[in-house]
């Protein structure tokens, strides 16, 4: 799913960013799959998943788990982040062998995720990759700041609530866990990886890159399994 491919930052760094989407298919999967989503979503909470939502009604910080779990429908795309590849892995394997019978999404850095899907016993059928950033990128803010709202692929966590964010954090106004967590508020599909999110706010201002004119691709890229 493209939405998650563009998150940017350093190999090291997003090593520990990783996004498991589950979702029916419109005339091939999706009668019935409202009871198997919600499996999905009950096993990856096993697993210690970061973040999660559904596209249509919301993440787990915008709303209680009993409620989101409860609007679950056929229709739902449901996000899980991690932060750790053991994570991804045992809940890739639980997947495996529950075989629920929907589309699985894994996104986060290309080797890594391989690695994570075959240790699973798993075999991709196809990849979306990143080609990075094309156009006017002068326009676009400092990479400190793309690093925190590409974490919400739809958009939603604006450019100006991060600078205030890591400015409130920096006066000791906030701490770095709780300006994550308003900034996750706002990506209602659960795709925004709050332990990073926390980890870059709390950075100091002297490691941040200067300019808006250098992007560096990271490689990422999403494997589905149907």
């Amino acid at each position: 799913m493209s939405h998650t491919l563009h998150r940017i930052g350093k190999p090291a760094d997003l090593a520990g960013d990783w996004i498991v989407l589950a979702m029916s298919a419109r005339g091939i999967n999706r009668r019935g799959s409202a009871a198997r989503l919600k499996r999905f979503l009950r096993m990856s909470l096993k697993h210690g998943p970061v973040n999660f939502g559904d596209m249509r009604t919301g993440s787990s910080f915008s709303g209680d788990h009993g409620g989101l779990l409860r609007k679950i429908s056929e229709d739902s795309l449901l996000n899980v982040v991690f932060d750790a590849e053991t994570k991804v892995r045992a809940f890739l394997t639980e997947l495996r062998e529950a075989d629920l019978g929907l589309s699985i999404v894994l996104s986060g850095l290309l080797a890594r995720g391989c690695r994570c899907v075959r240790e699973a016993g798993l075999s991709p059928n196809a990849f979306a990759y990143s080609l990075g950033i094309w156009g006017r990128r002068k326009k676009l803010p400092e990479n400190h700041i793309l690093e925190i709202t590409t974490m919400c692929g739809h958009g939603l966590v604006s450019f100006a609530s991060a600078r205030r964010m890591e400015q409130e954090v920096a006066e000791g106004r906030m701490t770095a866990a709780e300006a994550s967590a308003r900034l996750a508020r706002v990506c209602v599909c659960g795709a925004f990886n709050p332990v990073r999110a926390a980890r870059l706010l709390a950075r100091p201002r002297a490691s941040h890159e200067g300019g808006g004119s250098s992007r560096k691709r990271s490689t990422r890229a999403a494997g589905a399994r149907s």
